[in-house]
């Protein structure tokens, strides 16, 4: 006897009954099956003989066999959702390294927390909306959404319930603030996915160190894992603030702890290196925004200068520490590991760029930087090739890590020579994807209007003159069902600064 499960995982089964330890592991159902007697060997069939034909894969039907122990067993619908998140889902929220706390935790907690478990469900269920769309967009007025917005107000009513209860729930209630970032993101609003985010990194902050030096490890990985998720959703919500500063931002005036980097002499690991940057270009997306909105008054120039010195620091120290262990990593270029430490490299080369140009106001100096982004674009397009061929179907590219998205248009609005760009917002065309509240075709459609108003003045010019560029610290982006709004300042050709506005159709 052998547990299915554990078999189509290619792992040792201890066959416990009625659940094997493995599957309770995985939160997946247990079902068991008998082996076959074992046949006698059949005779050699002459080479001349052999059928070349393909024999057809039948479809397996869903079996929901539920532990006798779960309290919350899921129904035929339920389940098809929770399977595609424990073996699709899970693992582009992991990015490219694997993430027991997305594969495994999460998918336990389903059997113990109706919380968790609505939300998974909800978090799932536009993930196939996305994947069943033409472009990896989320289609709001499909069955798949409709069965989201559902279990994420059963999820939101739950957790309303067990908080009431008088009972500590901490744990709960962190892990939740995760799963609705994750949910309000990809559904496109990112001020309510922002406050879910504070929300969490708030109740991280405040759970006392009692809890903790009496937490088990494996609660404390939970809490770093946690915390590290939240940080990247974090970042990618300041991503596109950083991208769009004129747009008001609720937040803004909140208060933020200093992040204090020990960055070592080098790397070791890949979450080691990936941690430090995340945090990193917290602090750097920050930065961009304060001075893209900063006055002309001294004293504020002054902090913003010396907080741009204090930055470029701590990245040439993370380059340091990163290099050697790139570069030793780099001996084997197949598989997702590579791919994982290209993908942070390319964010790292987007990140020198932005601390580098951060306090000056000239589009010109963007200029110093083309080989920066030829770069960007050149290993953008082999790591999105190379992910391609990895994964078993074209679908949707859901990362809340280092998504390519902000590089990409980082390039295609920064970057005025002609061909860089345009490449750049081909690939953002070609392979659609999704990293936090970034879309790609969203992100493409900003960047070619941008590019088009800027090449109308040049007459096939290679590179835009100074006197024609878009002032992106005037970038203004609106997102709204169906459409996209745009406003921003332009030179023209006589030195008159132009008010420039469109409404983009979304999707």
């Amino acid at each position: 006897m052998y547990s299915l499960q554990v078999r189509t995982r290619r792992v040792k089964c201890d066959e416990n009954k009625p659940t094997c330890y493995r599957c309770q592991e995985y939160g997946a159902f247990c079902e068991y099956k008998s082996p076959q007697p074992r046949a006698a060997a059949p005779e050699p069939t002459p080479p001349q003989k052999r059928c070349r034909g393909l024999v057809p894969i039948q479809p397996r039907p869903l079996q929901l066999v539920p532990s006798p122990s779960d309290p919350f067993p899921m129904d035929e619908v339920e389940g098809r959702y929770f399977r595609l998140f424990h073996e699709k889902l899970a693992f582009d929220l992991s990015g490219y390294f694997e993430a027991p706390f997305w594969t495994r935790v999460i998918p336990q907690q389903c059997h113990h927390e109706p919380t968790i478990k609505q939300a998974v469900l909800a978090l799932s269920a536009l993930y196939k909306s996305a994947i069943s769309s033409e472009t990896s967009t989320v289609n709001v007025d499909d069955e798949h959404v409709k069965f989201a917005l559902v279990k994420h107000s059963e999820a939101i009513s739950s957790l309303r319930k067990a908080l009431s209860s008088g009972k500590p729930q901490m744990r709960l209630a962190l892990i939740a603030s995760l799963l609705f970032s994750c949910f309000e993101s990809f559904h496109g609003n990112w001020e309510t996915a922002t406050q879910q985010v504070y929300s969490g990194l708030n109740i991280l902050k405040h759970l006392s160190e009692d809890e903790r030096q009496h937490a088990t490890d494996s609660l404390n990985d939970i809490y770093l894992e946690v915390g590290l998720t939240l940080r990247r959703l974090e970042m990618q919500i300041l991503s596109f603030l950083a991208m769009n500063p004129i747009l008001e931002h609720p937040f803004d005036d909140l208060y933020v702890e200093e992040i204090i980097l020990d960055i070592p002499d080098r790397f070791t690991t890949f979450n080691e290196a990936f941690t430090a940057l995340t945090y990193l270009a917290v602090s750097i997306l920050r930065h961009s925004r304060a001075s893209a909105r900063c006055g002309d008054e001294p004293g504020p120039r002054n902090s913003i200068a010396q907080q741009q010195l204090h930055l470029q620091g701590s990245m040439d120290r993370w380059n340091r520490a990163f290099e050697p262990f790139f570069l030793e990593k780099c001996q084997n270029t197949v598989g997702r590991e590579y791919l994982g430490l290209l993908q942070v490299r390319i964010c790292a080369w987007k990140l020198e760029t932005m601390i580098a140009t951060s306090t000056s106001h000239t589009e010109i100096v963007f200029d110093g930087f083309i080989a920066q982004f030829q770069r960007i674009t050149h290993f953008a397009r082999y790591l999105f090739r190379k992910d391609q061929e990895i994964r078993e179907s074209d679908g949707s590219i859901l990362q809340y890590g280092m998504g390519l998205i902000m590089a990409l248009f980082y390039t295609a609005t920064r970057c005025r020579d002609f061909t860089v760009r345009r490449e750049a917002i081909a690939i953002l065309r070609e392979w659609p994807c999704t990293n936090g509240i970034w879309h790609s075709l969203q992100a493409a459609k900003v960047a070619e209007w941008i590019a088009s108003i800027e090449e109308d003045y040049c007459c096939g010019l290679e590179v835009i003159p100074e006197n024609c560029r878009v002032q992106m610290h005037s970038l203004k982006v609106s997102l709204q069902k169906g459409v996209i709004t745009v406003e921003c300042v332009q030179s023209s050709v006589d030195g008159v600064l132009q008010s420039r506005r469109a409404n983009l159709e979304w999707p």
